[in-house]
């Protein structure tokens, strides 16, 4: 039998993750604050729910995916995904997709003063968060800023910047009803960058250049770099060292291959440079990463 449970995150204060609190921020009707900036394979999100609470995920940059019920959503940057009160869901992750975004919690059992307002524009935002007809929205790079001054405001210790965190939120919130959704068209089709996506990991094996892969994508070079990070989360340059070294991983745990042949194989152009860069992204060498396979 599965016991699903709510899970919340404890504050947390580090490079890549900062969970900002209740205890910690101390204001009526919102739960967990959090920013998280991933530039590595992170664990999945198991499945579970959260009681009288809206939680709001919104990408800066890269890719997220995350499962409700039966229905499978892939979020990118410059959208933002909701999950109503009580729904089953989890989130995964893959090595290729960094990704860089702002979540948080509105509880619901506050509905009389979420967020320091009075029962009538609470009730209000109450009524209209769980309302809203698509959960699966474009958001603009203004609505972006507002979110990073929130969260910036709250974790400061200047009382003027705080209480201006609390209004960014407030605004960022009032706006979700005027968002235009993301259509499942939208969400099913590819755009330039994943088309380039799905050419790299088709042809990662190649000599590849920026300016072959920004024909791919109909962009100009310069516009394709922009672009590609804006999606992706990381330049195309290291998405597609990222490809090699996991392609490598695969060659080394699986196979006995010579290391010089899988360093050629994978698109390097010399065995010691393989090496180098196999180290940088695993923290071992080729060598090392094969022994734990065959112990």
């Amino acid at each position: 039998m599965i016991i699903l449970r709510e899970i919340f995150d404890e504050y947390c204060w580090e490079k890549h993750k900062q969970v900002l609190t209740f205890d910690f921020h101390q204001i009526v009707g919102l739960k967990n604050f959090a920013h998280w900036n991933i530039n590595h394979a992170s664990k999945p999100t198991p499945l579970h729910y959260h009681s009288d609470i809206v939680e709001i995920h919104c990408l800066a940059k890269g890719t997220r995916e995350t499962t409700v019920g039966n229905n499978h959503y892939i979020i990118t940057g410059n959208e933002l995904f909701i999950t109503f009160p009580y729904e089953l869901h989890q989130t995964t992750a893959s090595a290729e997709s960094p990704c860089e975004f702002y979540g948080f919690q509105i509880d619901l059992k506050e509905k009389q003063s979420l967020l320091g307002l009075d029962a009538k524009y609470s009730r209000f935002l109450a009524d209209m968060l769980t309302s809203l007809p698509n959960r699966h929205l474009k958001v603009t790079s203004t609505g972006i800023h507002m979110l990073k001054k929130a969260f910036e405001g709250l974790q400061s210790k200047n009382t003027a910047r705080y209480y201006a965190g609390v209004q960014y939120l407030c605004c960022f919130l009032f706006e979700l009803q005027n968002l235009k959704p993301v259509t499942e068209e939208e969400a099913h089709s590819d755009t330039p960058i994943q088309k380039v996506v799905s050419y790299i990991d088709g042809h990662f094996r190649e000599e590849l250049s920026l300016e072959q892969l920004a024909d791919v994508s109909g962009y100009s070079l310069s516009r394709f770099k922009m672009k590609f990070r804006e999606e992706v989360g990381i330049t195309p340059a290291e998405f597609l060292t990222r490809r090699r070294v996991e392609y490598a991983k695969q060659q080394l745990e699986l196979t006995s291959r010579p290391i010089i042949d899988i360093a050629f194989d994978t698109g390097f152009s010399s065995s010691n440079y393989f090496c180098s860069v196999f180290k940088k992204y695993v923290y071992c060498s080729p060598l090392s990463y094969r022994r734990r396979f065959r112990t």
